[in-house]
């Protein structure tokens, strides 16, 4: 017999104190339970499949149970069984897993825990001494059953098997039988020798009274734990039958059911009493309530599907326009496998209630499942059922849960994966993720295949670089990037101000929010792409128009501007504006951030250098960001002469380039254009055009490269103010994208090189007469290169 698996234990479990039952490791007890309260714990731990500590008290039911009343080793067990009879008292079956150490005892109010250590028996080598005990002790015990009550057959068979030392020496005691101390005394033996040291005196002193003539008692081989063979209940006997007669009307493959018809022929040959029994039991059940073949009807019907979308989620066309692209594909194709889409956006733009909504318009189950934090590989793909309190993965739980093989599944927070020893879950999803693989997704628990395919995956996440590449290339990305000023104001009047009013008691009272009121509140009390922030300040008034109506006091017809300080208190936001004035050496540069767009005001002061240093960089700024300045700064350097820089300029001076809020990180690449021409303002003494933003990542060759977060920085310079903006020819197409207002209002500048950029933002160096000093140098150099004939 080989020792079992190593087990998960939690380090603090439910204290239940019994008085002289000793239950050892690898057996099986009945109790009676009278008391309330351990009556609700024994069955609590049945239903949720957990431990409970086993303890003995010195004094039988002293209460409050105390740390000094308890014998410091017992057992954690499982629950197996736990039958009420009446109201009086509850029969139970304890099954001991391990021995565990009391720590100390944590009183929660509702019951009490011992903060554990235990000790779990596993396979090791035997020294010499140890293997002669066991020898010993095994010819001992079989002389001992030659003279007086002979051991069963199952009892045999388990010690010819059996090659750990401290499982023997705990069936040697459970067989023996001896008093109460001695029990405690082997229980609280953690070294297997010890326990072999202590068996093999009693086996020694019992074969003493059998050659004295004295009786030495009985051995109780009812005690044996019994690991096949046996009898069950009339109750159990129908348990099975009912078990193999839904598992032959279940509609699965011919692996599933050979596979579960092989546990089932296992449990019809176990006794009910062993600890696998209820662990093999608790997995055919599981497999039979699985939903292998049931699903949801569907909706095909595109206009309905389209309703439902709009009624719930103002916007977010691309999402509404890809599902009810899949709606129609599934209906001229229903063996269609489920896509993997990927919401992507910033925290409150509505991507996990758009699931909701999508499984509504789709007639399917939805299941939400938040991966965020999730660092365990096991919280995917399940546990093996060699582990205490196996179970399956979230993915298999919760599609029992829907009883449907077709749900919507939700995978929020995607991008918040954790990794650690225990695995890596991204790693796990790869499959679950894969249309042309997750048909045959195989659980730890289960070790089946099973059918994914049907399933329509949609994961949500606000950035898409933490998600490790594999998994990116198997989804569908659909950006959500955000709502303009107008289309809060829409979901607010649409959406929030209603649902606010139902949630707060206050669906009668129709008081108005002014555009000015909704205006200032998304301006200055909130910062954010989404509404999530807007609702909150909302469900703020809210609150307090409902104090004010149970006080009695008269509540307004109106909500301006004007009353927002008195409810929502100052402004928390300032809305940044473009400079009043043009100046030399600022120049309004675009920024994306989590919450949206924002313009940056980019400063540079010239002075004398001391130390050799040319540059100094200061505002938080991330090491892409001090990349890009130094690259601003190496290609002005080399077109000094262009710009009627001195050779030795840069030599003498050093430039300070500051970012203002300095306490936010920023990164990226975006700034490189804007930060050069801060410098190039700088350098020449031109006044930078403060009406104009920048964007645009550059290169040592002059290339402007194209960048991302368009529509949140154009919808942030026209909150500004700004009128111009000039972006990288590529971006152009981005333009697409936002609202016509801001098209119309807004011109834009597409450039290729820096050199384009130059005079629409600092119109005092003029673009040809330095593209002709450029020529007259490249038309010098290249004569000078020219070999001379050989003389």
């Amino acid at each position: 017999m080989s020792s079992s698996p190593v087990q998960i234990l939690p380090d603090r479990l439910p204290l239940l104190a019994l008085h002289n039952i000793i239950i050892f490791p690898l057996m099986a007890v009945n109790i009676t339970a009278r008391r309330k309260e351990d009556i609700e714990l024994l069955l609590a731990c049945q239903k949720d499949n957990e431990l409970v500590a086993i303890a003995n008290q010195h004094r039988a039911g002293a209460l409050p149970l105390t740390y000094e009343n308890l014998h410091p080793i017992g057992t954690a067990c499982r629950v197996s069984q736990a039958k009420l009879n009446g109201d009086s008292h509850l029969e139970a079956v304890l099954e001991g897993v391990c021995r565990v150490s009391f720590l100390r005892l944590l009183n929660t109010g509702e019951q009490t825990q011992a903060l554990i250590a235990g000790y779990q028996e596993r396979e090791q080598h035997s020294d010499s001494t140890t293997q002669m005990l066991m020898e010993s002790s095994l010819s001992l015990l079989k002389v001992c059953c030659a003279a007086g009550q002979p051991l069963p057959e199952a009892a045999t068979l388990l010690l010819d098997r059996i090659n750990n030392p401290g499982h023997l020496a705990d069936l040697m005691i459970i067989y023996l039988q001896p008093d109460f101390a001695t029990q405690q005394q082997a229980l609280s033996a953690i070294s297997p020798k010890d326990r072999l040291k202590l068996v093999h005196q009693l086996l020694y002193d019992r074969q003493k009274k059998l050659k004295r003539g004295e009786s030495p008692g009985p051995i109780d081989s009812a005690r044996w734990p019994r690991h096949s063979g046996g009898t069950r209940s009339d109750n159990e006997n129908e348990e099975l039958n009912e078990l193999k007669k839904k598992i032959a009307e279940l509609d699965i493959s011919e692996q599933v059911r050979k596979t579960v018809t092989k546990e089932l022929g296992r449990l019809e040959r176990m006794n009910p009493s062993s600890p696998d029994y209820h662990n093999i039991l608790h997995y055919v059940e599981y497999v039979s309530e699985l939903p292998w073949q049931a699903e949801n009807q569907e909706n095909l019907d595109l206009n309905q599907a389209e309703k439902i979308l709009n009624e719930d989620h103002f916007g977010l066309d691309k999402v509404k326009e890809r599902i009810l692209e899949h709606l129609a594909v599934r209906q001229l194709n229903k063996d269609m496998k489920g896509p993997i889409i990927c919401l992507v956006g910033p925290p409150g733009v509505g991507k996990t209630s758009l699931g909701k909504s999508i499984a509504r318009a789709m007639n399917r189950e939805f299941i939400r499942l938040s991966l965020g934090g999730v660092h365990d590989e096991a919280e995917i793909r399940g546990h093996r059922r060699t582990y205490l309190g196996a179970m399956p993965g979230k993915i298999i739980q919760e599609i029992k849960r829907a009883a449907s093989r077709n749900p919507v599944f939700m995978l929020d927070e995607i991008d918040k994966l954790g990794r650690d020893f225990r695995g890596d879950p991204a790693s796990a999803l790869l499959e679950v993720m894969d249309p042309e693989q997750n048909n045959a997704f195989v659980d730890h628990y289960l070790n089946l295949p099973f059918d994914l395919s049907r399933v329509l995956f949609i994961a949500t996440a606000n950035q898409s670089d933490p998600i490790p590449a594999p998994l990116l290339d198997r989804m569908e990305i659909i950006a959500l990037p955000g709502y303009t000023e107008e289309e809060k104001k829409s979901i607010a009047c649409r959406y929030l101000l209603d649902r606010q009013r139902e949630n707060h008691g206050l669906k009668d009272e129709r008081i108005a929010f002014t555009d000015e009121a909704l205006d200032t509140i998304i301006d200055n009390y909130t910062r954010e792409s989404g509404v999530r922030n807007l609702e909150k300040m909302i469900g703020k008034i809210m609150r307090k128009w409902a104090r004010d109506k149970v006080a009695g006091n008269p509540l307004p017809k109106s909500l301006t501007s004007r009353d927002l300080t008195d409810l929502l208190g100052p402004t928390r936001h300032h809305k940044e504006l473009a400079a009043a004035k043009s100046r030399i050496g600022i120049v309004t540069g675009l920024a994306w951030t989590p919450t949206g767009g924002d313009i940056l005001f980019i400063e540079a002061a010239l002075m004398d250098s001391k130390k050799g240093e040319n540059l100094t960089l200061t505002g938080s700024l991330g090491e892409v960001m001090k990349e890009s300045a130094q690259t601003a700064l190496s290609f002005l350097r080399s077109l000094s002469a262009d710009y009627g820089l001195g050779v030795d300029f840069f030599e003498k001076h050093l430039i300070h380039i500051h970012i203002p809020s300095g306490a936010i990180p920023k990164d990226g690449p975006s700034a490189g254009l804007a930060i050069f021409l801060t410098l190039l303002s700088l350098a020449s003494g031109q006044i930078a055009d403060h009406q104009t933003a920048i964007t645009g990542e550059i290169s040592l060759s002059g290339r402007v490269l194209a960048v991302g977060g368009i529509k949140e920085k154009v919808l942030a310079a026209r909150r500004a103010g700004i009128r111009k903006i000039i972006l990288p020819r590529e971006n152009l197409k981005n333009l697409e994208d936002l609202p016509l207002a801001a098209r119309k209002e807004i011109e834009f500048f597409g450039i290729d090189t820096i050199a384009e950029a130059v005079p629409l933002v600092i119109p005092g160096i003029g673009g040809p007469a330095i593209k002709k000093k450029r020529k007259s140098r490249a038309k010098k150099s290249a004569t000078s290169t020219i070999p001379t004939s050989a003389s």
